[in-house]
């Protein structure tokens, strides 16, 4: 297990070096790659290589087909969870 944690955080070093206006991280949990840049911009991906070439995809202002999916699920699962957490603060004010 730490073998895998220290290539993900090598892989995630190299590509913030690469890009480096986007937020990049790798959540273990969800087994997902999140490139962020801005408000608008979120892409994901299951390896670092597609992350890769999907966040040059829309530097240059395309997308892939494939693309959708995996960023809508991720985008979700994370507007829930602040959901939630919104939710609970409200409850205790």
């Amino acid at each position: 297990m730490p073998d895998d944690n220290a290539q993900a955080a090598e892989q995630t070093r190299r590509l913030r070096a690469r890009f480096p206006r986007w937020g990049i991280l790798f959540d273990p949990l969800e087994s997902v790659w999140v490139a962020v840049c801005g408000r608008r911009t979120l892409v994901a991906a299951s390896s670092p290589e597609a992350l890769t070439e999907r966040v040059e995809a829309a530097a240059r202002g395309e997308t892939e087909p494939d693309e959708g999916a995996r960023t809508q699920a991720w985008r979700a699962l994370r507007r829930n969870a602040r959901g939630l957490m919104m939710a609970t603060h409200k409850a205790r004010t």
